[in-house]
């Protein structure tokens, strides 16, 4: 006989679930318990195929043919257990429909987060933003794969960071798509990588590979691997109430008007413990778990679970990664930011013709930009500020880059809060008439707070994300001073105010809003934005003769004991540049005695080091005379290690920087030495070279020894 379809009843469970009998129906059963124990998709499931648990009540339905009531009364109680574990049963039944709702509601969850936002506030499609991973190769692979590596074109140039990972081989590229081909492990075995450890200085595109990943596999890729693909950023573990695997899944992914959360978080564990998810797991520089209490064993407990799925990707930064937390690691790359070719690529999609010509000019002009534009948010704030960009490149400092560049995004902030003049709104044309020093005075406030803030950061263990804790611990005590000498208060909203800033960001968007104030993390647009205002902090307490009204949270003496015990410290290195860059005058050559003065580099080298990239920011505004001393201490020191230099294909390591004056190398080359092969080999070692540089090695080709002939086109 025909079975009829269940009929819609008053009668619900909570969860949705029809009612699996009513004593009313007077039909044979057979057929309708069928349809009753569909999951709450209402999805077509053969009764055969259903879980054990469900087996005992087929069979009593069969055991009591067409006896309805009987039947009822033998089965009520297993059927009311059924309902109240719905659960349990719609996670236990065929994956295919359960998987689909599992992909629909991930592909619905980050629809919001796969784009990227360029610092205009539009959206940049995922497909413009270039990942480049190249291998961080354990000591036995290194030299089996030296040759081979030879032949890759692919180079990058980076400026210096105390972020280096040791061993990243920047020739030895894996495109993305080819993450989980099978290849040689870490161990020396060939098999597929299921633990790949990603390491990556700040900015430089961790979490866009993080998205790219999740983005590849919505749209086909590794779908035979995996069955799903799941971000999570790890600073945002402590937010989440669950300190269980399943919990977590549920309040990260499946809270947001699904009304099933429990049934595919469950799922989705069960495809974890089978093998068919891949866990991104972002950031674990940036998760500190306290290990003294409860709540820190439980979110240590959680992370180790996260951590030992069988396939995981784990970024992190290679300063604060604490690797006494990692598993066995299959793979471990680098994420090294864009490519010449990316650069290019960029700038096509990302401008108008007339800007791309304008930017690539500046680029190919400017040195010290090429160690720039490798870092994705580097380059999209060169784009921004593209119509303001200086024709004079060759001479163009990172300071004076830095300071064009704030003052640009000043601009657009100064629209985004409303500033006014004379009462007025200050319109989108006034605006762009300011002066530097105008742009400087009306965003003043916010400048100083971003610069104490940044300052405070660095001393405290180099801190780059910061909670609303110290936001608010940072406005605190600018309030208490400027309160103390009596120079104005602060808004009270200029906290609120600082977030809309273009210059602080946070990646925690999903939090709801209400761990949004207290469990956000916020971070500066990059890192060298933090070091350029903790730069501008201490400059203003150095630079005495132009007192600010910041200038007295800390003395002139502390602020040159700061710059005498941490000069050597490879984390302020860039900070010290842009120091050079921001003073003038006498400050500015006190703050070379300080850098010359003790403690000094026993051994020499890193002294020079941070004095040529010191000089090369502050030389135009030096006293010719104290230019002529320290470019002849350079030249002493350059003599010195060529002196040493006993490899045959040996280079001066302080002539190969590009903060190394190059007129000095190309008037040595020029001159009547025994050392120009090595001269030629330094220049050829450095990223970039000026027109007389490369004369001048034409010229050598003309030079009296063979050896200094042939040397120019070893380098070339």
């Amino acid at each position: 006989m025909d079975i009829p379809l269940l009929p819609q009843s008053p009668i619900s469970s909570q969860d949705g679930l029809r009612p699996v009998w009513d004593p009313n129906w007077h039909t044979t059963p057979k057929g309708i318990l069928l349809k009753a124990v569909q999951d709450r998709d209402q999805r077509n499931a053969n009764v055969d195929n259903l879980p054990a648990e469900l087996m005992d009540i087929k069979q009593k339905i069969r055991s009591n043919g067409s006896n309805v009531k009987g039947a009822v009364d033998q089965i009520g109680a297993d059927i009311q257990q059924l309902k109240a574990n719905t659960r349990v049963i719609s996670a236990s039944l065929p994956s295919e429909s359960s998987l689909e709702d599992i992909q629909f509601a991930l592909k619905t969850y980050y629809a919001r987060y796969l784009v990227i936002l360029r610092v205009s506030g539009d959206e940049l499609d995922l497909e413009t933003c270039y990942v480049n991973l190249a291998i961080v190769e354990a000591p036995a692979q290194r030299e089996k794969e030296k040759q081979d590596l030879k032949k890759q074109a692919a180079i990058f140039h980076r400026i210096p960071s105390f972020e280096a990972v040791e061993r990243a081989n920047m020739q030895s590229s894996i495109p993305l798509e080819q993450i989980f081909n099978k290849r040689r492990l870490r161990d020396g075995n060939e098999d597929i990588p299921k633990t790949i450890l990603v390491q990556g200085r700040a900015g430089i595109g961790k979490t866009t590979l993080c998205k790219k990943l999740v983005l590849a596999h919505q749209t086909g890729l590794w779908r035979g691997r995996f069955d799903a693909v799941l971000w999570l950023p790890l600073r945002q573990l402590k937010a989440f109430k669950s300190r269980t695997l399943e919990g977590l899944l549920r309040e990260k992914f499946f809270t947001q008007g699904l009304g099933k959360g429990d049934s595919l978080a469950h799922a989705l564990e069960t495809g974890a413990q089978k093998g068919r998810v891949l866990f991104i797991l972002d950031g674990l520089d940036e998760i500190v778990t306290d290990t003294e209490c409860d709540e820190g064993i439980a979110l240590r407990s959680l992370l180790r679970t996260l951590l030992t799925q069988q396939h995981v990707v784990i970024t992190s930064r290679p300063s604060g990664l604490d690797r006494s937390l990692l598993p066995l690691i299959d793979l471990e790359l680098e994420t090294v930011g864009f490519s010449q070719q990316n650069v290019k690529d960029f700038l096509v999609k990302a401008l108008k013709p007339e800007a791309v010509r304008t930017v690539q000019d500046f680029i190919q002009q400017t040195p010290l930009i090429q160690g720039l534009v490798n870092i994705p948010v580097q380059l999209d704030v060169i784009c921004f500020s593209w119509d303001s960009l200086p024709t004079d490149g060759p001479t163009m400092t990172m300071t004076g880059l830095y300071q064009l560049m704030v003052r640009r995004l000043w601009c657009k902030d100064a629209l985004q809060l409303r500033k006014t003049a004379g009462g007025r709104d200050l319109t989108p044309g006034q605006i762009s008439k300011l002066a530097p020093e105008d742009i400087d005075e009306l965003m003043a406030t916010e400048s100083q707070h971003l610069g104490y803030l940044a300052f405070k950061g660095m001393k405290n263990n180099h801190q780059i994300e910061f909670n609303e804790k110290a936001l608010l611990s940072a406005l605190g005590d600018l309030r208490e001073y400027r309160a103390a000498v009596k120079i104005g208060f602060l808004p009270p909203q200029l906290l609120e105010m600082m977030k809309q800033t273009s210059f602080l960001h946070t990646a925690d968007v999903d939090l709801d809003a209400s761990k949004s104030s207290s469990q956000q993390a916020w971070y500066f647009l990059h890192l060298t934005f933090q070091e350029y205002f903790a730069a501008t902090w201490i400059a203003q307490h150095l630079q005495v003769k132009q007192p600010h009204p910041s200038a007295g949270m800390m003395t002139v003496e502390q602020a040159r004991a700061f710059v005498q015990e941490h000069k050597y410290n490879p984390q302020y290195e860039i900070v010290w540049w842009m120091v050079a860059g921001l003073l003038n005058g006498e400050a500015l050559e006190e703050f070379f005695d300080l850098l010359q003065g003790s403690p000094r580099d026993l051994i020499g080298g890193r002294h020079q080091q941070i004095l040529a990239s010191c000089l090369n920011e502050a030389r135009a505004r030096l006293d010719t005379t104290v230019v002529t001393r320290l470019d002849a201490e350079l030249m002493k020191w350059l003599h010195f290690e060529i002196q040493t230099c006993h490899s045959k294909h040996g280079r001066s390591i302080l002539g190969s920087q590009t903060s190394f004056p190059e007129t000095l190398l190309v008037e040595d080359l020029d001159s009547v030495c025994s050392w120009k092969t090595i001269l030629a080999r330094t220049l050829g070692a450095r990223s970039t070279l000026s027109e007389s540089a490369i004369q001048s090695l034409i010229g050598a080709l003309k030079d009296e020894d063979a050896y200094v002939r042939g040397e120019p086109v070893y380098v070339a």
